[in-house]
Order: structure tokens, then C-alpha cells, then sequence
């Protein structure tokens, strides 16, 4: 007998509910708006019903303009058509409108859409060769997989992901999957990861290990001036290396001094361009060419050139071609000077009246007569047509 009375309760109170939701949703709302922001026609129907309206400004946006035209339509109905398409929830309860974010897996099963695709594909490098072992998956998430022995993959992933593609030594990609069914990648190698190397006399070094004296410059660093010549590309950039121009002749070799003075008589360093000993410096070689200059200070990181390396070794690494597309690279540098000051010299009527003198203080007949001097005139300034 004790049950009957909490039984009717509880269906009494699942009959009020259900008839406030009947009622709230049974509610007419008259609108006509066009190209307006969404938060006035949800304002307009607050006003013209008995609830207010509850949203987080941060998590929903309803800055979309939209267009409506009802009257005396319900609630839901209204409702339904003003937020369902932009993926936004609603709940009417407790006398508001409750305004949520939803998730856009929920709207895909709201609409009867497909939520999951089956992608395959193969992931090959810059020549066409398939890469074993690419992590594939969906970032955030438990789903991936790798590719086998022939780059070939195959997954099951939910529509409109986001899927990365990486490996050691390659450059991450990211691709978001909607409607494609097959997707073939290819992956770029990382050239960055070159930095970390030092070219040394028995080969290549990671900078980490590397203990002797031996300083890097990379080709960016000798780029920064645009210099014309590698040697002053240099100055400045190593410790420990002296470069001074031997003259003021324009072309003139630069003396490179690594560490002070090894020998008695020449004093150069030792030049290894590509892993080949070369004489006579590297002022042949283009700036623009050179990926890396390695400079060789001391006595253990020269060794292995015995006594040729007394008085340090530069090794200069060239950059090398690719495959593939033909690729032309355009670099062009210019300047322009003036004389700071122009000279006072004679002209050509000057000119002959000195020389006349002169021969006539030595005992010597004129070189020049008065019709000679005055048919020439002022002649030609030759600082002019050489400097402006």
C-alpha cells in the first residue's frame, strides 16, 4: 500500500512535464528579419515569449546574419530552423533558452550523414620510391597506422579529420579528409636537418659530438653582405681566423691567417673544396654556390692531412644539384660611386701656354703658336666623361 502513493507521484510529475514542454514549445513567435545578425532574432523571440535567453558568448557564435520570415510559428519550429543548420543546440527549460555549441560528430548524426570513411593510399619520397614505416594518424586521437613494405596504407577514420603524415628526416604533412577515398602522399626530406652536421677531415660529424676546434659558416651567414669574394664573406664570422686584404688593387687576394703563423715560408691555409685538395685559394669559387665553409683551427681536427695542415684547414662543401624539375636561380648585385671631390686641372689654351713657357725657360723654340691655342679652347674636361 506504501508504493501506490510514489508511484503516483512519479507519474504525475512526468505528466507536468511533459505538458510544460508541450506548452513551451506550442508557443507563437511572428518574425520577419532579413540579412540580421542571429542574437537580435533570438532577442526578438525572448521578447515576444516568457523566456530569457542563457549563452556563453565564448563558446557560441551568433554573429551569422540571417533571414526569416513566420508568423505565428512555434517555438520549436522557429527554433529548429534558425539553429539546427549552423550546428548549434538549444534546451527550453526553467524559463530560458539555452543556447550550446554542438559537436559537429552530433550534427553528422543528427542529419543521418555518413560519420566514417575508408582511406588508402601510398606514400612515396621525391623519386618515386615507397617509404616503409610512415606514422599515419589523426592528431588527438588513438587512430593510425603505418605503411607496409611497399608504402601502401589503408585506415578507417572519421569524416572531415585532420591526418598527418611524418617520418624521421622528412618534412610533416597534414591533410584533412572529406569525400576522397584515396589519398597518395609524397614526402619532402627535411634539408634543415643539415645544420646539425659539421663536415670534418674523416667525414661527417653531428655538431653535438663534435670536440675539436672547428668552426661552421653556413651559406645564409655568407650571404648577408652579398660579398663577392668568399675570403670577406668570412671576416668577422670565425674566431680565431684573420683576413686582411694584401692591397688596395681592385681583385687582390686576401691573406688568411688561422691562428697566427705555422710556417716559416708560406703561411696559407690548406683549401679542400668537395673532398679535393685545390691551390691557389678559393677566390675562383661564387659565394652564392658554397652551402657551408668548415674551418679546421686545430691540430686534432687536421690530422688526418698531416703536415699540409700546419697552418689550418678549409674545407668549402658546394651545393649540389636535385632531381626533378629544372630549377634556375636569378642573382644579381650592383653599386655606383662618385668622386668625392673634383681636381683643378687646366684646360686645353692652359694647357699649351705651360708648355710653351716650360720649353722657353729650357731654351727651346714653342710648341704651340697663338692660332693652335686659340682654335682648341677650353678642349675636353676628361674628369666629366669619366665620372658623370
Amino acid at each position: 500500500m506504501g508504493r501506490f502513493p510514489t508511484r503516483k507521484r512519479f507519474t504525475f510529475l512526468i505528466t507536468l512535464f511533459v505538458l510544460s514542454t508541450m506548452l513551451s514549445s506550442a508557443q507563437k513567435v511572428s518574425l520577419n528579419f532579413s540579412g540580421q545578425n542571429l542574437r537580435t532574432v533570438l532577442e526578438s523571440i525572448t521578447e515576444q515569449t516568457d523566456y530569457s535567453l542563457a549563452y556563453s558568448k565564448e563558446a557560441v557564435d551568433l554573429s551569422d546574419a540571417v533571414s526569416i520570415n513566420v508568423t505565428d510559428a512555434d517555438l520549436s519550429q522557429v527554433l529548429n530552423e534558425l539553429l539546427a543548420s549552423r550546428n548549434i543546440g538549444y534546451e527550453v527549460r526553467d524559463n530560458k533558452i539555452y543556447i550550446f555549441d554542438r559537436p559537429q560528430a552530433a550534427s553528422q548524426v543528427a542529419q543521418g550523414q555518413q560519420q566514417e570513411v575508408t582511406l588508402r593510399g601510398t606514400v612515396t619520397d621525391d623519386m618515386g620510391e615507397p617509404i616503409i614505416g610512415v606514422n599515419i594518424v589523426v592528431p588527438g586521437s588513438t587512430i593510425g597506422t603505418v605503411t607496409d613494405v611497399n608504402g601502401n596504407y589503408s585506415m578507417i577514420l572519421p569524416r572531415g579529420s585532420a591526418l598527418r603524415f611524418f617520418y624521421i628526416g622528412y618534412v610533416d604533412q597534414e591533410f584533412t579528409i572529406t569525400n576522397q577515398s584515396t589519398l597518395n602522399v609524397q614526402l619532402l626530406e627535411d634539408t634543415e636537418l643539415l645544420d646539425e652536421l659539421i663536415v670534418v677531415g674523416y667525414g661527417v660529424q653531428r655538431k653535438s659530438v663534435v670536440t675539436a676546434a672547428i668552426s661552421q659558416v653556413s651559406a645564409e651567414e655568407l650571404n648577408v653582405t652579398r660579398p663577392t669574394r668568399v675570403e670577406d664573406a668570412l671576416k668577422g664570422k670565425v674566431s680565431g681566423v684573420q683576413i686582411t686584404q694584401s692591397s688596395g688593387q681592385p681583385g687582390s687576394d686576401s691573406k688568411v691567417r688561422i691562428r697566427g703563423i705555422g710556417t716559416i715560408n708560406n703561411s696559407e691555409p690548406l683549401y679542400i673544396v668537395d673532398g679535393m685538395e685545390v691551390g691557389g685559394g678559393i677566390s675562383y669559387l661564387n659565394p652564392v654556390d658554397i652551402a657551408s665553409v668548415e674551418i679546421l683551427k686545430d691540430a686534432a681536427s687536421a690530422a688526418i692531412y698531416g703536415s699540409r695542415a700546419a697552418n689550418g684547414v678549409i674545407l668549402v662543401t658546394t651545393k649540389k644539384g636535385a632531381t626533378g624539375k629544372a630549377t634556375i636561380n636569378y642573382d644579381v648585385s650592383y653599386g655606383w660611386q662618385n668622386p668625392w671631390k673634383k681636381r683643378e686641372i687646366l684646360n686645353a689654351t692652359e694647357y699649351m701656354v705651360i708648355m710653351n713657357e716650360s720649353r722657353l725657360n729650357d731654351g727651346n723654340l714653342p710648341l704651340f703658336n697663338t692660332e693652335q691655342m686659340a682654335s682648341l679652347g677650353n678642349g675636353t674636361d676628361w674628369q666629366d666623361e669619366t665620372f658623370y
